[in-house]
């Protein structure tokens, strides 16, 4: 077993009492930080945002990833629930996000972290703070490019404390952590006959009707050729730098491209430079002093800055977080083409102060009249192969990495010190979590994630399950498999993903069949797509035999291997074989058969025998009338083999008609089940806590199982049924 030294062990004692003993707070009095707003319980102390063991130091947003992601920085060399060897703790982050309205809840992530040891890496420098990155898919509300949709972003970091899920929430301070805002920009959407019209709306009146043999079709994109870029000529036009003008951007700013391409390191051409000159006097500007301009010029923050890097070890990729500052320096505007942020990463994996270079990523940015003042927050996304940089948990692995920023030219592949015209170099160090090394040159049949969870987290050899306890999702860590975080064992169902490393050159097959069965099994050919690490996907179609081919890991954002879109509610096995080509007979490698239990069947209402989901008024009271403020009672069935849970509510319930939620009677926790055909009593007062309005209401049942369906956290197999009723107003 690994123990700390003698003197971590004491400084461990001396850990905050609000740290050390943050759940037994917790559990001894909820309100014991004091910030539950609505409690009746007394806090103990007020306290809220300690950033003394971790804080959010960046929000940022890939708009053609749809990513919304966050950087956490660990200070302290304990306080974290132990060493890599034992659980560790969650540092949960939770997103909002407000186009205008008002704070939308954007989902919750979180990262697994542990005590690791103060030290130095090789240059001298602290390990300290330690980077994590964490990450959301956020599905944004976009417009078309003449409507830049910029909206603010909150991240909530909070230590062991889930923050609360709901846009009511968005306000909710941690005890331990942080609070982060940031401005980031949305995607344009495609041009639309529905977009078209509502813009012309929007400049004329009277206003103009799509007409209805367009409805069905107004959502449809419009195929548009991507824009080219401006010329050197309409962008002195653009921002007002011709001879004589005040420029809102530099000449040699803006014609970054044509003085880069005379100064750079290539063969010197007369023809090129009085073709440059011409062009310059053309559009009234000085080559010469544009020039000397740029020879003045490296490193430049004004315009953009990274502010932050660090490792997304769930997703396996490296984030780098910068910020565009100004309103115009960008080359055109969101209906144009604009330019290029290109970040190149660079990492020392190894702590020997040798850089190796990792690759090169583009975030497309555009000049933005109304940008916020505290500018833009954008995210560079590059997945890394960390499959050969694993340690055993005892010894706790830190590497340095790099970023590097360079707008418009990109940044050199070749020397890590190296820094263009505009931007700026970062140096974080990060954590590789243990785990085994794998070599390229030798590749091993393993499964590395069923369903969205680790294979560590399955029962593969007998049941198929979950592990019971909190087993989490592979990368979605803050997300437990049992998503009522009680730790039941849980089925699978639905999409189920298949994920491992990839080797470049070999080839692979998938093979199911039912337990119990005899034989090979059947492949899972099924074709499907891998989200690319650039643009687009990559088209995974099965060859002869249900063989495919390894993708570049280097190329692709995810490391999905198979899709199996499965049904029923069997036992079924999973093998993977590794070949040098697609064939038997070179066959390298094969895995052990993974057992997966499916569970695709939802809660059964009636009139199916035994129901597992139903719901009654009391003394057949379903569909009749009561006077307004009377008391309904009922029973309720919610049940189910892998039952989840359970949600009681009261339709409608608006602003202008508002209604109670019924109350299971004896108590019951949403989360037991319900079953047998008397159920279980239900109780709804229409005069307490508001006096619902006489009107025609309907109480809903909504029963959950546990499964894990199509390989996401929160997704079940669900039903719902209703009972109605009338309020009828009292007589006068």
């Amino acid at each position: 077993m690994h123990t700390l030294p003698v003197a971590e062990t004491a400084a461990l004692a001396e850990l905050p009492h609000e740290r050390h003993q943050f759940k037994s707070l917790l559990l001894q009095n909820p309100n014991y930080f004091g910030n539950l707003n609505k409690s009746n319980l007394k806090p103990v102390k007020t306290w809220s945002s300690n950033t003394t063991f971790e804080h959010l130091s960046c929000v940022g947003y890939n708009p053609a990833k749809q990513v919304l992601e966050a950087t956490v920085a660990i200070t302290q060399p304990l306080g974290y629930g132990g060493t890599p060897c034992q659980a560790g703790t969650t540092e949960y982050v939770r997103f909002f996000i407000d186009y205008g309205n008002g704070w939308e809840d954007a989902g919750l992530t979180g990262v697994r972290v542990h005590d690791i040891p103060n030290g130095h890496d090789c240059s001298g420098v602290p390990n300290k703070p330690l980077i994590y990155a964490v990450t959301v898919k956020l599905t944004p509300h976009a417009r078309p490019c003449r409507f830049p949709v910029l909206p603010k972003v909150r991240a909530i970091l909070s230590w062991q404390w889930a923050p609360p899920a709901g846009s009511a929430n968005a306000g909710w301070l941690p005890p331990w952590g942080n609070v982060l805002e940031s401005h980031i920009q949305i995607l344009p959407s495609r041009w639309s006959l529905g977009s078209i019209f509502e813009l012309l709306n929007e400049e004329i009146n009277p206003k103009i009707k799509l007409p209805s043999l367009f409805e069905s079709v107004k959502t449809l994109p419009i195929p548009l050729p991507d824009p080219a870029p401006l010329g050197l000529s309409a962008l002195a036009t653009k921002y007002n730098a011709r001879a004589g003008g005040q420029p809102e951007v530099e000449a040699h700013r803006f014609g970054l491209h044509q003085l880069a391409s005379l100064t750079n390191e290539g063969a010197f051409s007369a023809e090129q430079v009085i073709a440059h000159e011409a062009e310059w006097k053309s559009a009234e500007l000085d080559l010469n002093a544009s020039l000397d301009a740029l020879g003045k010029t490296e490193a430049n923050e004004s315009y953009e800055q990274l502010e932050c890097l660090g490792l997304d070890e769930s997703f396996e990729r490296l984030i780098a977080t910068f910020r565009i500052k100004r309103p115009a320096g960008y080359s055109g505007n969101l209906c144009q083409a604009g330019s290029q942020e290109f970040v190149a990463f660079w990492a020392d994996w190894d702590n020997t102060c040798h850089w190796t270079y990792l690759g090169t990523v583009a975030v497309n940015v555009h000049d933005i009249a109304n940008i916020p003042a505290d500018g833009l927050t954008y995210a560079a996304l590059l997945p890394v192969d960390l499959s050969h940089h694993h340690r055993s948990c005892d010894q706790p692995k830190v590497a340095r990495v790099r970023a590097v920023l360079s707008w418009a030219v990109p940044p050199s592949t070749s020397n890590p010190d190296a820094l263009q015209y505009w931007g700026n170099r970062l140096d974080a160090h990060v954590q590789i979590l243990p785990g085994e090394n794998y070599d390229p040159n030798q590749p091993v049949a393993k499964i590395r994630n069923l369903g969205g969870i680790p294979v560590e987290g399955i029962e593969t050899s007998t049941s198929g399950l979950t592990l019971s306890g909190n087993v989490v999702f592979a990368q979605y860590p803050a997300n437990t498999a049992d998503g009522w975080g009680l730790g039941r064992q849980c089925p699978f169902g639905g999409t189920v993903q298949i994920e491992a490393l990839f080797y470049p050159g070999y080839y692979y097959r998938l093979r199911l069949r039912k337990t119990g069965e005899i034989g090979a099994g059947i492949p899972i050919d099924s074709d499907f797509y891998v989200e690319r690490s650039d643009i687009g996907f990559d088209h995974q179609v099965a060859l002869a035999g249900g063989w495919f081919k390894y993708l570049d890991p280097s190329q692709e954002f995810t490391r999905t291997i198979g899709v199996w879109n499965s049904s029923g509610n069997d036992l079924w096995e999973i093998v993977l074989e590794i070949a040098t080509s697609p064939n038997d007979a070179s066959v390298v490698s094969t895995s052990p058969w993974y057992r997966i239990q499916l569970d695709n069947l939802a809660p059964l209402p009636p009139p199916n025998s035994p129901a597992t989901i139903d719901i009654h008024i009391d003394a057949n009271g379903d569909c009749k009338d009561f006077n307004e403020g009377d008391t309904i009672t009922g029973t309720f069935i919610a049940d189910d083999l892998y039952f989840g849970g359970w949600s009681l509510s009261t339709e409608p319930n608006t602003a202008a008609i508002p209604s109670n939620s019924p109350q299971p009677i004896p108590f019951l926790a949403n989360t037991s089940a319900a079953p047998g055909a008397a159920g279980h009593g239900w109780s709804l007062n229409t005069d307490s806590p508001v006096h619902m309005k006489p009107c025609g209401y309907v109480v809903r049942l909504d029963v959950s199982d546990r499964s894990i369906v199509n390989s996401y956290p929160g997704s079940h197999n669900s039903n719902a049924t209703e009972t109605a009723f009338c309020l009828r107003k009292l007589a006068p």
